[in-house]
């Protein structure tokens, strides 16, 4: 994985108590035009993130408690960061993936504030990799 850039990056960027809401990438695919590995070495490239974000948004857009139980909020905003979607709207940007805003419950959101979480867990399917020849 020498040339594989893996990180522990914060992905949550801002939260906003007074509108209950917590922003930043709930997936990252690129940081400085490398592609980004995650902690179990999954990479999501630009392309299968745009796709998944589509599907996401129009079907589920739940957030879940560190990738736990039942629904604990929900994904109000989503938006598709990549380097050329960044490039067509004059964004220059070194991470690539979906920026969102969730909006937890109350409890959870504090959870947010005061730093116990630093990253999102949204609801979704992982659809199993398939080898391309």
């Amino acid at each position: 994985m020498s040339e594989q850039l893996q990180t522990t990056a914060v992905q949550v960027l801002k939260v906003d108590t007074s509108l209950g809401l917590v922003f930043g990438f709930a997936i990252v695919s690129k940081i400085d035009g490398q592609d980004f590995f995650d902690s179990q070495g999954d990479h999501i490239p630009e392309d299968a993130m745009l796709k998944a974000a589509t599907d996401f948004m129009k079907a589920s857009r739940s957030a879940k408690e560190m990738h736990k139980g039942d629904q604990i909020g929900s994904i109000v905003f989503a938006f598709p960061m990549t380097m050329e979607i960044a490039k067509s709207l004059n964004i220059t940007t070194k991470m690539t993936g979906l920026l969102i805003a969730m909006q937890p419950e109350p409890s959870v959101l504090e959870k947010f504030a005061n730093g116990t979480y630093t990253g999102f867990s949204i609801g979704g399917v992982r659809i199993k990799d398939q080898e391309v020849a």
